[in-house]
């Protein structure tokens, strides 16, 4: 039962760092989102700040497994794995958009901080896996090493998670995110992963 309770706090807490970001992120909100008393919230989590993290985990875990049941998915050729892959992954970077707003950050619990870095370590595997699928298949150019490159997207990830919001409102990180992520692939796939990705919204 406390599991199921707790879920469901991450999952309100989610919700709301998606629609009013890290800054609207409030332990009331949360728990009225969630349907449960001040009292049970603080009983999960210690502050605020532990709410964020584990929520920003929680979404993340989600993400990549969605992600990995489809890279998984054997009825899929490789070119339709990866397209859906890449797809997938930036539509869910724009779903969570609010997700990558700086705040202040004060240190959670132990557990945060713990969730934060299983957070990374998970997101850097599954990115590495994938590029060094697409490696083995051609579909990257050879002279790029998968572990680099993996290095290379997180770098732009994190860095858009820390920065401001631009100035200049007619665009967004989401925009930054897909014009990095169009710069790098553009540069490293080869013709026939440039092939595969060619109706991607990421070059559209």
């Amino acid at each position: 039962m406390a599991d199921i309770m707790k879920t469901r706090i991450l999952e309100a807490a989610a919700a709301l760092l998606k629609t009013v970001g890290q800054e609207g992120l409030t332990m009331e909100a949360a728990a009225d989102l969630a349907g449960v008393s001040r009292k049970t919230i603080y009983n999960h989590f210690a502050n605020r700040y532990a709410l964020v993290d584990e929520a920003a985990a929680a979404w993340v875990d989600r993400t990549l497994s969605r992600l990995r049941e489809i890279a998984e998915d054997q009825s899929l050729n490789m070119a339709a794995r990866f397209k859906a892959v890449v797809e997938r992954g930036f539509a869910e970077m724009h779903a969570g958009g609010r997700l990558m707003r700086r705040t202040e950050h004060v240190p959670g619990t132990g557990a945060s901080m713990l969730a934060r870095l299983e957070m990374g370590r998970r997101l850097r595997a599954f990115i590495e896996e994938i590029l060094h699928e697409a490696h083995e298949a051609g579909y990257l150019k050879a002279e790029f090493e998968p572990r680099r490159l993996a290095g290379v997207i997180l770098n732009v990830i994190e860095g858009l998670m820390l920065s401001d919001d631009p100035e200049d409102l007619s665009f967004s990180k989401i925009d930054i995110l897909k014009d990095s992520l169009r710069a790098i692939l553009g540069g490293v796939l080869s013709e026939i992963g440039s092939a595969a990705l060619r109706d991607s919204p990421i070059f559209s």
